[in-house]
């Protein structure tokens, strides 16, 4: 079986055109609704920080949307297929810069405290392995937030509808956990606020605020615990 950087990642289930997974014009119009009230919320929050970092770039779509109203962006990934997109937009915007990361590495790559905020959106949180020691890793190289998006449990059936809209071949549906699995290797989980709540608590932060983005996905702020540093 592919893992999901070697196939979903990769393009995959998008051979023959876009990746549509990433390009909201393909989405069903509650998710449309989601990724306007997200980008609408990011640009309230980070409209004039220092340096943020886009954890999980994927094809950039944040990019123009934020770029210009902080003063440096960094955005990393690992698959080469969303390297070689966002790098196609990064080249017009001075201020950003496209890496190659594991995420969970990522204090090695910067020094501590070197991002304002941290975004790790449209469900990249619920495509990791260890979603505590991620959001430790992250933590340790912002100084203010982290914001996470992540499906919202109780969606099954409009997360069918988006697959399908989308074009991701599903071999596998847990019902029970909420977690979809795809032909190209992704393994897709959702998660309630109290699941939020326990890993961040496990990463040594907490949520500060949180809501629910089109009925269909969660917004969380987790900033550190007190005396966390």
């Amino acid at each position: 079986m592919l893992s999901v950087k070697e196939g979903f990642f990769e393009g995959k289930d998008f051979k023959e055109g876009e990746f549509k997974a990433l390009i909201p014009k393909y989405y069903p119009e509650k998710y449309r609704k989601y990724i306007r009230e997200e980008t609408r919320l990011l640009k309230l929050r980070l409209k004039g920080a220092g340096r943020i970092l886009e954890a999980g770039v994927g094809i950039g779509r944040l990019i123009p949307e934020l770029a210009p109203l902080v003063k440096e962006f960094v955005g990393v990934d690992n698959a080469d297929l969303m390297i070689r997109k966002s790098d196609e937009i990064a080249k017009n915007y001075p201020n950003v810069k496209v890496m190659r990361a594991d995420l969970e590495e990522s204090s090695k790559l910067f020094s501590k405290d070197y991002f304002d905020f941290i975004l790790c959106v449209w469900n990249t949180l619920g495509n990791v392995k260890d979603e505590a020691a991620v959001l430790a890793e992250l933590s340790k190289i912002m100084s203010k937030s982290i914001f996470v998006t992540v499906y919202h449990k109780g969606t099954l059936k409009e997360r069918q509808e988006w697959y399908e809209s989308v074009g991701v071949k599903i071999s596998k549906v847990d019902e029970k956990n909420e977690i979809f699995y795809s032909e190209s290797g992704l393994k897709s989980k959702s998660y309630s606020l109290e699941d939020v709540e326990v890993i961040a608590k496990a990463s040594n932060l907490r949520v500060k605020d949180s809501r629910i983005l089109a009925g269909v996905i969660l917004w969380a702020e987790l900033e550190r615990l007190p005396g966390k540093r």
